[in-house]
């Protein structure tokens, strides 16, 4: 799974749980778009780490934003939690790994984190072939 089709997911998941609301990338993190109703949603953070030679940890971090603060619905928090702690990415459903409210500068927002392991597969190795022996004749060689 790529960070672009987890993005894009989390954009697919937010228009159909609140389809009578304006879903938006943030075009960066200190200033989201200009509308001044809907959604907002960006990524903070993308990260692979190596586990092991053939294991890698990926996490992503997004942030989900009401555009006015001054005006959120209450049940917005819960229906954010319920929309958001699983998703579904091209068939394969994942869950967030942590989702948290909180307020950056009076402004509340979510922070959605979705922690994926992968295993490399391995090149399967060529296995043993059929040896065939046949007995050969010996010659004897006098001295």
């Amino acid at each position: 799974m790529t960070t672009n089709q987890l993005t894009r997911a989390i954009a697919t998941t937010l228009t159909q749980h609140f389809p009578n609301i304006p879903i938006h990338p943030t075009n960066s993190i200190t200033s989201p778009v200009p509308e001044t109703i809907g959604i907002t949603y960006s990524l903070l953070s993308a990260q692979l780490t190596r586990e092991r030679s053939d294991r890698f940890v990926q996490s992503h971090a997004f942030e989900i934003r009401w555009l006015d603060p001054n005006d959120i619905p209450a049940t917005l928090p819960d229906e954010l939690f319920e929309a958001l702690e699983t998703i579904d990415v091209e068939g394969v459903t994942y869950r967030a790994t942590e989702l948290r409210w909180e307020t950056e500068n009076n402004t509340p927002r979510m922070l959605v984190y979705y922690t994926m392991r992968t295993t490399k597969v391995s090149e399967s190795a060529t296995t043993m072939q059929h040896l065939d022996q046949r007995p050969t004749a010996l010659k004897a060689v006098n001295e």
